[in-house]
């Protein structure tokens, strides 16, 4: 087949066969000058040439099926640049007037793999900003028109992430109340997801993805990372949400815990006294005392973990407190999560107050922020090997009540909940064998377990009644006697 041969200086003139390259298939590229030997340098590049191109023309159809109005396209053998409708530069005027123009934007990608990849993000960057009103022109979008327009100097560059965050929280404490469970909430709910973007760029559709892809698909932290992302965009002025969409999952359903027994309760503040070697800090070595006063206090009350710093001691341990109520100080911790209680709170086994010794107060000896303290109470649950967490008390606690048949108010009264957040909570708790274990409890104990127990306990009713008659007999034989020993006497008179 006779070939001309291209000019180093532009493959783009190259023909083979009659027909110019850049009328061959790209996807064909393979079979450009396929009798070329291959140490032709020539024919390496023009191949190279038309496999760019047909990555490109992929990359392209893929952005089209995403609706990405920005594509790719090879400007020379060597560079990719972005071409799409952009606001006018400044200076420029669109057609009739328009205040948009399509443009061909150079960022000096080079017309290789690597390059189509960043040129793909670079496009959906600038769709993203362009659907969110966001685009601006910049010295690196506008490249040698910036230094004629004098725009280095004056460009004002977009706000970085970490920048937004914090307008973000400033917005947030506008209506919130600054004390212990606000810090808590802003930490726990929404930075803890924001720190998941990279802090240092704009907001974009790439910093989105990147931080929904450090989550995983149909769990709980992918499910409230989408909602705290799509409340900051939409702080941020953004309301298309197509990336944040993409990565949308259900909630999942909560993980059924094992709610430990009272046996079980009893064993874990046993194990709680019992230093390990193997975490041999100072509170481990010289607090197991502390630790097992801790553990009872939660285990009798029903206490969150960083409620057991608000007891009120001197309340608690007043000869006045028969009833070994409990009441919480929330100046002590900054606030309690929900207020303070309305009541005080009682123990739903008293004997426990005496079998875990709460009245001689122990309190573990914990220095930093409240955080801090209730965190090395989780740790010492977990180096302890319990078998259970802190919060696990409070959630049998809970069941605890429900097996007296304490009314479901006054339960939440108990916990400081409202009625409607202890049923939703604790219910959810209540397996199976929970459920038979408050049935046994309370219908069957009571009534009597079988059918012969109960005909045991007529038969002792019978047995008492008729000792009753008997004694009733005995008594009216005296009463009769003595009426007629008074008459007869009276009559001797």
């Amino acid at each position: 087949m006779p070939s001309s041969k291209a000019s180093t200086d532009d493959i783009r003139k190259s023909v083979w066969d009659g027909i110019p390259i850049d009328q061959w298939e790209p996807a064909k590229w393979k079979q450009w000058k396929p009798k070329q030997p291959a140490s032709d340098e020539n024919t390496k590049m023009e191949r190279e040439y038309l496999r760019i191109k047909h990555a490109i023309a992929q990359a392209n159809s893929a952005l089209s099926l995403d609706r990405i109005k920005v594509k790719l396209k090879l400007t020379s053998p060597k560079t990719i640049a972005l071409q799409g409708t952009f606001p006018c530069r400044p200076g420029d005027i669109g057609k009739h007037g328009s205040p948009n123009k399509q443009y061909t934007i150079s960022c000096g990608f080079v017309a290789n793999d690597a390059g189509v990849k960043m040129a793909v993000l670079k496009a959906r960057e600038l769709d993203f900003l362009l659907m969110t009103k966001q685009f601006q022109w910049t010295s690196d979008l506008l490249g040698k028109h910036a230094q004629n327009l004098g725009m280095l100097d004056k460009e004002l560059p977009a706000k970085i992430i970490s920048e937004l965050i914090q307008e973000y929280e400033r917005e947030f404490w506008k209506t919130h109340e600054k004390n212990r469970q606000g810090i808590r909430t802003w930490e726990t709910h929404y930075l803890r997801h924001l720190k998941k973007l990279p802090q240092d760029v704009p907001l974009s559709a790439q910093s989105l993805a990147i931080a929904l892809e450090k989550t995983k698909a149909n769990t709980s932290g992918r499910f409230f990372l989408v909602w705290q992302l799509k409340k900051f965009c939409e702080f941020c002025g953004i309301d298309d949400f197509k990336t944040i969409y993409a990565y949308t999952t259900p909630k999942p359903h909560p993980t059924i815990r094992k709610i430990p027994s009272d046996e079980e309760i009893i064993q874990g503040f046993l194990k709680m006294g019992m230093p390990l070697s193997a975490y041999a800090s100072k509170e481990n070595l010289t607090q197991p005392e502390q630790w097992q006063w801790a553990y009872g206090m939660l285990a009798t009350y029903g206490l969150r973990p960083h409620e057991l710093f608000a007891v009120d001691i001197a309340a608690f341990t007043d000869t006045l407190n028969t009833f070994h109520l409990v009441t919480l100080n929330p100046i002590l911790t900054e606030g309690t999560k929900t207020g303070e209680r309305s009541c005080g709170i009682p123990p739903l086994h008293p004997h426990w107050v005496e079998l875990f010794d709460l009245k001689n107060i122990r309190l573990p000896y914990n220095e930093g922020t409240l955080n801090n303290k209730t965190a090395k109470l989780h740790i010492k649950f977990r180096t302890s090997e319990i078998g259970f967490r802190p919060y696990d008390l409070r959630h049998a606690y809970a069941l605890r009540g429900h097996r007296l048949r304490v009314p479901i108010k006054t339960m939440a009264d108990y916990m400081g909940h409202t009625v409607q957040e202890h049923t939703k909570t604790y219910q959810r708790w209540m397996n199976e064998d929970t459920n038979l274990e408050i049935y046994k409890e309370v219908v069957i104990h009571r009534q009597g377990t079988t059918k012969e127990a109960l005909k045991e306990r007529i038969r002792e009713l019978e047995a008492d009644n008729i000792t009753l008659k008997a004694e009733n007999a005995t008594l009216k034989g005296l009463l009769i006697k003595h009426q007629l020993g008074e008459f007869l006497s009276q009559s001797s008179e």
